[in-house]
């Protein structure tokens, strides 16, 4: 520091009206022979001699008590016994000439640390690097906390926390070549770095390297959840301070802010540890709690599709809720969430066809009651199987499972259903002999009575089946302001678009060609503008319009539209648009999803538009459809002039027709104009041997996937309900801890409904303070069950082993992991008498 320098600090600490007194001990004398030249402007200077201090206590004290001194001594400052001038020295202000005398006086740093700051004069020659420090805003200095501030400064983190150090090298400065730690070794602070890691965490090696102390962490994090023995050339990875690491590891795996790079690093030493080679090699049961490495995940995913395979049984309740908490609470969650949902659906699937294996139905009313109560979910979980299977992207880890589940759906479901279903039909002699409502009938029972209440909203979607509906139907039950009940309702013969659509319009007559040619009342029916003249043939305040129309529409748009009119018949064509062609057939499960959000996004807008509270939703057909191309042996060989119209699921002609492997009816059923008329459809899935494109995605036939369509009728609430959050409460009575490790119950206290949706809370400890002393759990209350014990949830809890004293107040903290808002708080004493890594 030049003299310039000094002197215009000195001038600083003079300012002002009252007395000052500034010693400064020039420990070397360094300055001995300028202190004279300095030019004070507020102050003398008075020398230090060295036998001259009961003079100076006196002269200072007792003759010029009006005079601003800096008292120079050219030596260090004796200690305090040995110093008449020490009260002074302590009720004036000190100056000093090195950055580390002068950090500790201008920040308050007690002396006795200077010796401890000096060793890392490196660190001191940047006035950023000492900003950065001050920036910290430590409030109590200790030797500790010194070291974890240096360090923090290099890597670049705002608190004095050595946990953050350690998350900042791990996520940022790669396993070898680490930047943070070059940046460390700059400072001569590496050695601190490694002493506080065996402090902190257990990792202490004569020769320490970066990419084995992250292997440490992760491993010791992996023995506190893994059952059984972890092999041999791990364990001396494994630290002895477990409880710290899992709450440093939990703590770091599910901060957003770090997940990708910590996925990246797991992967880098899961591939160094060879996790996978060892996991083959143990049951999957050993792992169930463990998230560490994305391997965990993919072998347990095998292991249980290979179970649910190898047995044919589904899962047992455990292991439906090792599914729950691994698509839900695990690290590794997000990117696995549908390879387990497939394995959900899977297993529902199984479950559902044991049950049809059981099932004898006498006729086809019996038929069509267990379809529409029971079998049809049968059909929704095989959709939601490849619905979830589609959205895993190039990877066969349930490539097999997919076969098994595509052959069970098939062979021991669609194919005896189809056969069973066709036999019961050879005994209905008329098509209109089955019971049940009729599409003919829709707008005479189901329209026309609601139109004469109020104005009355008819959704019409293309190919929406029976199962589908049931998704709807659930759906909508589940939003606040929505009432919804579906029964099923038997489509025209054949069951396809043209004639689908004209039976749900009001008719005196519905005439069919065998060239295929639909008219309804002697009026065609195939266009909006159509379809819209016959409408209004029966009620002139009727309006044809589609979905995709409307949702284009704002607010002043609908209101114009529907203002004055009673009855609106808005077509919706998301199924069929997509299965009906060669190229995305196999998007038709994709498609009833986005048909099912769709459907429920335009009655909520229609409710708020326009305040429209009454809706009728079915289909004009239903379909089937399987993932596996047909074999030969299911197209029907077609003779020569077999028909007039010819599809792959019927045929239409003038006469009746005898082909093997097919059912005839007439279609007189429709009205006698039609009496000529008769429709051929193949005995169970079969398809006819046509040319042309798509098999996969078929209908116009007799099966139950294709005829039963949903009948839907919803009422809607234009005033909004308020919708919260379930609770999730803690039910342990006692808030006493006494271990490393504890458990505790909590308890959704209501099921979900209506008016009370699913929430996802984290829960973990914390200090006064808001330091983390224990990992985080997850619970996802998202239970419709009203059994108490069913939403009951028991959590583990790891603490940090460090002291806690019983005077201090620690707190289990709830926060809805959507908003990150703290929805409870409970005050806990921590009282350990015997605080070791075994929990006891």
């Amino acid at each position: 520091m030049n003299l310039q320098t000094i002197q215009d600090l000195l001038n600083k600490e003079f300012l002002g009206e009252h007395r000052r007194l500034v010693f400064w001990y020039d420990d070397n004398g360094e300055f001995d022979e300028d202190i004279e030249t300095l030019g004070l402007s507020n102050a003398k200077v008075y020398r230090l001699t060295g036998d001259n201090t009961l003079y100076t206590k006196y002269f200072l004290e007792c003759v010029d008590q009006e005079t601003n001194y800096l008292v120079y001594a050219p030596f260090a400052k004796p200690g305090d016994k040995d110093n008449h001038l020490a009260d002074m020295f302590y009720y004036s202000r000190q100056f000093f000439t090195d950055r580390v005398s002068l950090l500790c006086s201008t920040y308050a740093i007690p002396d006795k640390y200077k010796d401890q700051l000096s060793r890392y004069g490196k660190f001191w020659k940047s006035n950023e690097r000492i900003d950065k420090f001050v920036a910290l805003g430590i409030e109590e200095y200790n030797p500790e906390i010194i070291e974890v501030g240096l360090l923090a400064v290099m890597a670049g983190v705002k608190s004095p926390s050595f946990d953050e150090v350690l998350k900042k090298l791990i996520t940022s400065g790669g396993l070898t070549n680490n930047k943070v730690l070059a940046e460390f070794q700059k400072m001569d602070l590496l050695a601190i770095f490694w002493d506080l890691c065996a402090r902190y965490h257990g990792y202490e090696e004569a020769h320490p390297s970066f990419e084995k102390l992250v292997a440490t962490l992760l491993l010791t994090y992996t023995a506190t959840c893994y059952q059984g023995e972890l092999p041999k050339g791990w364990q001396p990875f494994i630290s002895h301070k477990k409880n710290d690491v899992s709450i440093f590891v939990s703590n770091l795996m599910n901060n957003m802010l770090y997940k990708d790079q910590y996925d990246g690093i797991a992967s880098e030493i899961g591939v160094k540890l060879r996790v996978g080679e060892f996991l083959e090699n143990v049951p999957s049961e050993n792992y169930f709690e463990c998230d560490t490495f994305e391997g965990f995940d993919r072998n347990i995913i095998k292991a249980m599709a290979a179970g649910l395979m190898t047995s044919e049984e589904p899962f047992s309740v455990e292991y439906r809720e090792i599914i729950r908490n691994r698509s839900s609470k695990k690290h590794f969650s997000a990117k696995y969430q549908h390879y387990y949902k497939a394995l959900d659906k899977a297993d529902q699937l199984i479950a559902h066809i044991q049950s049809f294996g059981k099932d004898v139905p006498k006729d086809a009313d019996a038929f069509m009651l267990l379809y529409t109560s029971k079998w049809a979910n049968i059909d929704r979980y095989y959709r939601g199987f490849y619905t979830a299977y589609d959205r895993i992207d190039g990877d066969d880890a349930l490539h097999e499972l997919r076969n098994w589940v595509e052959n069970r759906y098939t062979n021991a479901y669609l194919l005896k259903l189809s056969i069973g279903w066709a036999d019961a039909l050879e005994k209905v002699n008329c098509w209109d002999g089955l019971t049940g409502d009729k599409q003919s009938d829709f707008y005479q029972k189901q329209v026309a009575p609601a139109v004469k209440k109020e104005a009355t909203v008819v959704i019409i979607s293309d190919a929406l089946r029976y199962e589908c509906g049931l998704e709807l139907n659930k759906r909508l039950n589940e939003r606040a302001n929505t009432k919804s009940e579906i029964s099923p309702m038997i489509s025209v013969l054949p069951s396809f678009t043209r004639l689908g659509m004209a039976a749900l319009l009001p008719h005196e007559s519905i005439t069919i060609t065998s060239a295929c040619d639909v008219l309804v009342d002697g009026m065609p029916c195939i266009s909006s503008d159509q379809r819209e003249k016959i409408l209004k043939t029966h009620n002139p305040l009727s309006i044809v319009t589609s979905c995709k129309e409307i949702m284009a529409m704002n607010r002043d748009s609908v209101r114009k539209l529907m203002t004055g009119q009673e009855l609106f018949y808005i077509y919706h064509n998301q199924i069929d648009a997509r299965g009906d062609h060669m190229a995305t057939e196999n998007e038709v499960f994709s498609a009833a999803d986005e048909a099912v959000n769709e459907i429920i996004n335009l009655i909520q807008k229609l409710t708020v538009d326009k305040s429209f509270t009454n809706y009728i939703i079915t289909a004009d057909h239903g379909f089937i459809y399987k993932r596996d191309k047909l074999d030969e042996s299911d197209k029907v060989n077609l003779p020569k002039q077999s028909g007039a119209f010819i599809n792959k699921r019927f045929i239409l002609t003038n006469e009746p027709v005898a082909i093997n492997g097919t059912l005839t009816y007439a279609l007189d059923y429709l009205g006698a104009q039609n009496k000529d008329v008769f429709v051929t459809v193949p005995r169970g899935a079969d398809i006819f041997k046509t040319p042309g494109g798509g098999q996969n995605y078929v209908h116009g036939g007799a099966s139950l996937q294709e005829i039963v369509v949903p009948l839907i009728k919803v009422k809607t609430e234009t005033r909004k309900k308020e919708v919260e959050n379930v609770a999730v409460e803690l039910i342990t009575l006692k808030r006493k801890i006494t271990n490393l490790i504890e458990y505790l119950d909590f308890m959704q206290t209501e099921m979900v409904s209506d008016r009370l949706r699913p929430v996802k809370v984290s829960v973990q400890f914390e200090s006064e303070t808001g330091e983390k002393i224990s990992d985080r759990e997850i619970i996802v209350a998202d239970r419709k069950d009203a059994a108490v014990d069913k939403r009951q949830f028991k959590e583990k809890f790891i603490f940090r082993n460090q002291k806690y004293s019983k005077d201090e107040k620690y707190y289990l903290v709830i926060k809805d992991m959507k908003t990150d808002m703290e929805v409870a708080r409970h005050e806990f004493i921590i009282d350990i008498a015997f605080a070791n890594d075994f929990g006891f």
